[in-house]
């Protein structure tokens, strides 16, 4: 049997002296030899991302291998007490040759990338779900103080007469340890000013049970009973921390402007949002609602001063829970509305529990009590496969009404989802009807007027979306909602198909919208498309997009727009439009600017139509406060990092969006998926030439709300290529060398002839070097100053050093 390898042959080298040909190089001899040591490596378990870490190897016949622990390869997902090799090891004795323990598992160190490959049969590893992160990797990250800040406004001339408008809003927070306050407040200016601390409160996770503590302002949750807000305690489970977690959702709000308008939404009596928007259909996707449910009240305010309004249904609609499976909430404290002075707030007790039990069950309630208010819950849900799945719960309630009278009443929900994946279709329906006229809502008890004009008597919702392939796609959703003793109905209906080729793409829908108690019913249609200009220059930014709007019995509007970017990098855009609408012989015309920047948003735009001229401006951004000093930033998610490279400024960060180092080196990666692994990357080609580190890729897990470190080590100095001497002839290949002094602990190896190339290199110093020949181990130190050579225009600076 003959056995074949790579081999280097040391021999082959041009050695320039007997000395040299004796050093020890055997560790040099098999492709990707390296010499033992201590190293920065990343962990890849079965080709998934686990660790980063310093691991130490040691030599072996098969080149390094690691020396490794029960410990750690428990933490890695292994099943050790399945093995009985491993009950052989004593306390503290390290494992090096992996297979020798688990049958076919194997290591492998990439030296080049200071990568491990471990490789350990399925069998053998504890069965996790998917997407698990070892909660002893959560980060709570660094003490910091920070300030998200949105600022908006205009000013408008309509009519001989001026108008400023101003609207900010601040989502400020404060993080020690796992704690995690938080505030939010606006500022809203029309003729005057009115600032509002919607919510302030504290919390921490309880990873134990999966779950948040939270004081302060809160919301119950929406899954069985109506969300309210209140002070008070709140003790919830929180599925963002389990593997087949399910994020929450925010809905599109979907209108049409018949001039440049005002959107401004309310939830709860709270302005959550405020944006300008053009005439035409809008679509607004990046809202975030302050509870999980409670209808959201959307008004419009035309340029001419019209405002339209009209109600957008949001509930977060209960999904099944596995087998086992539990979902529960506990709140405590004393309810509060900020839209009316005039309520009563009662403390209050809520409790909700879900638990998935077997053939596909889900039984889930909750009661709700306070001195003049009681109400239990039950329902059950199931699922039936290809048949999708259905939902039935019943409500019923008692309250003693602000008029000292007592009623009973019941309410009955249905719910309906279904996704059909082969053929594309996604169907939800959800329906409620309150049953009986003496129902009430624990928000609408406690509400002091208008108790017969706000009680509702049904709602139903239904949402259709199918898929056409390449031919695009049609959504139809549509919500009707009456009240008791109120004539007329709110009803919405929305159809729409979008389509796209190559990178042109176009929209017909149809809106109605008619609400009993904001006005008559609105109708339209519209026409939108987008044609790119890199359809014909691949590197254009430009592009126009044309809509139509059709209002039947009114008036057509149509515009066209044209945008593009000003910067190489996309960071600063801008747009022209030019419309026109049938009603009067409207011509409207606007223009704007925006900037997104390491530092934050700035946007400036400026419109006119028949009726009014608009100016208007936006900022938006974060401002963080930490342990290494101040950081701008761009708009703050509920989990950043911090990134720090000191005293590398102008370096880019790959996965993140005109994330750029400040003259500190530090910068905000703006967001985060909380319990989730992150990478972030920096840029290595954005290093300046005297700046280099050590590893250019960090992945953190932070926990909800944590402002983590991606801490990066840098080697700030000259890049130099020493030719390194020892009684007049070359240090030999294979030696190893590093710089002297506080902190410079990493190891280089000298080339043939003495050449060594080390980064992060002051004006002086020395290297430490050493090598091993036939006599045992030789160590010398070479002292260098490269002063004189600093005007080298190379990237890499050339000097010789002797070593003594």
């Amino acid at each position: 049997m003959v056995l074949a390898t790579d081999y280097f042959d040391p021999a082959a080298l041009e050695l320039s002296s007997q000395r040299q040909s004796e050093v020890d190089l055997s560790y040099f001899s098999r492709e990707g030899g390296q010499q033992p040591g201590t190293y920065k490596v990343s962990i890849f378990l079965n080709q998934r991302l686990i660790d980063e870490r310093d691991i130490d190897f040691v030599a072996d016949q098969a080149g390094l291998v690691p020396v490794l622990t029960q410990r750690q390869l428990a933490d890695m997902g292994v099943n050790i007490r399945a093995f009985s090799s491993f009950k052989k090891l004593r306390d503290g004795e390290t494992i090096t040759r992996l297979g020798d323990f688990i049958p076919d598992a194997t290591a492998r160190f990439d030296f080049s990338q200071q990568r491990l490959d471990i490789s350990i049969p399925q069998a053998a590893m504890k069965t996790r779900l998917h997407g698990y992160v070892d909660p002893s990797l959560w980060d709570d990250g660094l003490p910091a103080a920070f300030i998200n800040y949105s600022l908006s406004g205009s000013s408008i001339r309509a009519q001989g007469t001026e108008l400023h408008s101003d609207y900010l809003n601040l989502r400020n927070g404060m993080n020690i340890g796992a704690w995690r306050l938080r505030n939010i407040s606006t500022w809203r200016y029309d003729k005057s000013g009115h600032w509002d601390s919607q919510s302030t409160w504290l919390q921490r996770d309880i990873r134990q049970l999966n779950s948040k503590l939270r004081m302060g302002d809160s919301y119950t949750d929406g899954d069985i009973f109506d969300s309210i807000h209140y002070r008070g305690i709140q003790l919830s489970s929180d599925d963002n921390m389990l593997p087949e977690s399910q994020r929450g959702f925010a809905p599109v709000i979907r209108g049409v402007a018949h001039t440049n308008a005002r959107v401004t939404i309310f939830q709860h009596g709270y302005v959550i949002y405020e944006t300008y928007v053009a005439p035409g259909a809008f679509e607004i996707k990046d809202l975030f609602p302050t509870a999980q449910s409670g209808d959201l009240e959307v008004s419009i305010q035309e340029s001419n001063g019209t405002v339209r309004k009209f109600t957008q249904p949001y509930s977060a609609v209960p999904f099944m829970l596995r087998r086992g499976g539990v979902r529960y909430s506990i709140n405590v404290g004393r309810y509060h509305y900020a839209g009316n002075d005039d309520v009563r707030t009662p403390l209050f007790v809520q409790s909700t529990l879900s638990y998935g039990m077997p053939l596909d069950l889900t039984l889930y309630g909750g009661v709700q009590l306070a001195s003049d208010y009681r109400a239990v819950a039950l329902g059950l849900g199931r699922g039936f496969g290809e048949f999708g799945s259905l939902g039935i719960d019943a409500t019923w309630a008692s309250a003693i009404t602000p008029g000292n009278r007592r009623t009973r009443g019941s309410s009955v929900r249905v719910q309906y989802q279904k996704d059909f994946a082969d053929a594309g279709t996604s169907f939800s329906l959800a329906s409620y009807r309150y049953s009986s006229q003496s129902f009430y809502t624990f928000d609408e008890a406690n509400q002091r007027d208008s108790l017969q004009d706000t009680r509702r008597r049904s709602r139903s919702e239904l949402a259709v979306s199918q898929s056409m392939g390449s031919f695009g796609s049609l959504s139809v959703s549509a919500y009707l909602q009456d009240y008791w003793r109120v004539p007329g109905q709110e009803r919405t209906v929305h159809m729409g198909y979008y389509g796209n080729y190559k990178s042109i793409s176009w929209g017909v829908g149809y809106y109605y919208i008619d609400s009993s108690r904001y006005g008559r019913a609105d109708r339209n249609v519209t026409f939108n498309i987008n044609i790119p200009f890199s359809l014909w220059q691949p590197d254009s930014t430009l592009a126009v997009n044309y809509s139509l709007n059709i209002a039947p019995g009114k008036k057509t509007s149509q515009q066209a727009t044209l945008y593009g970017a000003l910067s190489d990098d996309n960071s600063m855009n801008y747009n022209v439009l030019l419309g026109h609408d049938s009603e009067g012989s409207n011509t409207n015309f606007g223009m704007g600017l925006d900037y997104h920047g390491s530092k934050g948003d700035v946007s400036a735009g400026y419109s006119q139509d028949k009726y009014s001229k608009r100016l208007t401006y936006g900022l938006a951004g974060g401002i963080v406060a930490h342990p290494y000093g101040i950081t701008l930033s761009q708009p703050l998610g509920d989990a950043f990092a911090l990134v720090r490279v000191p005293g590398a400024a102008n370096v880019e960060v790959r996965n993140a969006s005109h994330v750029i180092t400040d003259s500190r080196g530090y910068a905000i990666v703006p967001s985060l998926t909380a319990y989730r692994k992150n990478a972030i990357e920096l840029d290595t080609e954005t290093l300046g030439s005297d700046i280099d580190v050590e590893l250019g890729e960090q992945h953190v897990v932070p926990d909800s709300g944590a402002v983590t470190l991606a801490d990066f080590a840098t080697h700030l100095g000259h890049r130099v290529l020493f030719t390194l001497r020892y009684h007049g002839q070359d240090v030999p290949f294979g030696a190893t060398a590093s710089l002297t002094g506080a902190g410079n602990h990493t190891d280089a190896v000298v080339a043939d002839k003495g050449l060594l190339y080390l980064s992060g290199v002051p004006e002086q110093g020395g290297i430490h070097v050493q090598w091993r020949d036939k006599n045992g181990s030789v160590a010398c130190k070479a002292n260098f100053d490269i002063r004189a050579i600093l005007d080298q225009k190379a990237a890499v600076k050339t000097t010789e050093a002797e070593c003594l």
